[in-house]
């Protein structure tokens, strides 16, 4: 039997379904039973044993890896074979191979059926690329083999794969492919159909990096959802504003909301960081045509690029507050394997570890050229605060018309900073805090570091605009 296996965050419940590892379970061939095992849910950590076992699949992202490794170890330890597969070890093969029998890199569809068929044969490879392999259709996940109460998002739905888009930071291109791959709208549709049936669903997130990438498309798709009367968020281009027709079609299939990533006000940096499809100046006026087909807007911006200092950073959140952004995340500039950028830094010697626990977005892995690490954070952190406090959501999301979901993730946000900082005795974090005479004791302090700590920029230049 085998067993696939996810780790995740430890906890008693997960916020998403392993959707990749149903995925994964939806291929495994005929002859072999499956189990879906996650960490995330349970009450203690998975012990790995033998019984019964012909081999363990472990699917990991970067910051998973360490997790993984650990468990792929202990089940070879015990004689099983392992298969380890997802982004990370897509991107870092080799690393992978030191901690199992045989990698899957990419789509599982096109490579586990194989490794899959072979090991039972005795002739199984080390490495299954799906490049290798005639394209397989995306596969309709085993949900039947999780348990919904476990999860507070048990219906993602998966549309398409690959990015045309050369985004230096980006791990999509590498590991999925610079082409887009749609799924059969019938089955995206029949699993819509019996999510809402069987679980009450009417509300789903199409788990996508790109959802109308192919305008084409994502238009029949939307068309196909609409007599389901649902609700959906999705994350996709900013490009969907130069199509009244597509903006149409989402918000009548049901769209109240997508993610969009932003990364940059400044036109430059995109251009620097291969987001070449996109122009920072017209940001404003697309982010104003989507709002104006009923759609909220979660905009997600990159902390960090070369360009950058903590000016950039508080120019990004003023700009989400302008824009009236409904949500809006920061996470910081992270060189993930497999990317342009992570070969930049370590050609540069910049990648301060390979601490893959640390590769999470909020830590500083590598030498920013324009702050130090200690700022970089600080600025994360401080424009979380400042645009998630009182008197920026009453800019943005205002009292009429009502926004309940906006409204209680906002306050949700904004109270949970304050308890967070007040529980530990530290003063919320501020841009102000930059332009005082003693920054690098209010950095510090905020960030819970010694005197000083803020100060040592380690060979980082600190920006002098």
């Amino acid at each position: 039997m085998p067993e696939i296996i996810r780790r995740m965050t430890f906890s008693r419940r997960a916020l998403f379904m392993p959707l990749n590892l149903a995925i994964c379970a939806a291929v495994v061939p005929e002859g072999w039973d499956a189990e879906i095992i996650d960490e995330n849910t349970a009450d203690h950590p998975h012990r790995p044993g033998a019984d019964g076992i012909a081999a363990v699949g472990i699917g990991a992202m970067t910051t998973q890896a360490r997790r993984a490794y650990t468990l792929a170890d202990e089940y070879r330890a015990a004689g099983v074979p392992v298969i380890l597969g997802g982004i990370h070890p897509s991107a870092m093969p080799d690393e992978a191979l030191q901690h199992a029998d045989i990698v899957c890199k990419g789509d599982a569809e096109g490579t586990l059926p194989h490794a899959l068929a072979d090991l039972a044969a005795g002739r199984a490879k080390r490495v299954y690329d799906w490049r290798d392999y005639d394209e397989a259709p995306i596969a309709t996940p085993r949900k039947d083999l999780l348990n919904p109460a476990d999860y507070l998002v048990f219906n993602p739905i998966q549309t398409t794969r690959g990015c045309p888009h050369g985004c230096t930071f980006c791990t999509t291109p590498a590991v999925f492919g610079r082409k887009f791959r749609q799924r059969d709208i019938t089955s995206i549709v029949e699993e819509m159909r019996q999510a809402k049936e069987a679980f009450g669903t009417r509300t789903f997130i199409f788990s996508d990096d790109d959802v109308a990438g192919n305008q084409a498309w994502a238009m029949e798709l939307f068309q196909a959802v609409a007599p389901l009367k649902v609700t959906w968020a999705s994350q996709c281009d900013i490009l969907i504003a130069r199509n009244d027709k597509l903006l149409a079609a989402m918000r009548d299939s049901g769209c109240i909301g997508v993610i969009l990533g932003l990364e940059s006000v400044k036109s430059g940096t995109l251009r620097r960081a291969g987001k070449r499809y996109v122009d920072a100046d017209s940001y404003l006026a697309s982010i104003a045509k989507v709002q104006s087909y009923g759609i909220s807007i979660w905009g997600s911006f990159i902390f960090g690029f070369d360009d950058d200092d903590w000016r950039d950073c508080m120019a990004a959140v003023r700009f989400a507050q302008k824009a009236r952004l409904c949500m809006s995340c920061y996470p910081i500039l992270t060189p993930y394997p497999g990317t342009a950028i992570f070969e930049q830094y370590r050609q540069e010697d910049r990648l301060l570890t390979t601490d893959w626990d640390k590769y999470n977005g909020a830590s500083v892995v590598y030498r920013p050229r324009r702050m130090t690490a200690a700022e970089l954070r600080h600025a994360q952190m401080a424009a979380f605060n400042e645009f998630y406090c009182l008197p920026s959501a009453f800019r943005r999301l205002g009292l009429w018309p009502v926004k309940p979901r906006s409204w209680l993730a906002n306050l949700a946000i904004h109270r949970g900073m304050a308890y967070y900082y007040s529980k530990r005795g530290r003063p919320l974090p501020r841009f102000s805090d930059y332009m005082s005479p003693h920054r690098h004791a209010r950095i510090a302090r905020s960030l819970g570091e010694p005197a000083g700590a803020a100060g040592g920029d380690g060979g980082q230049r600190r920006s002098r605009r």
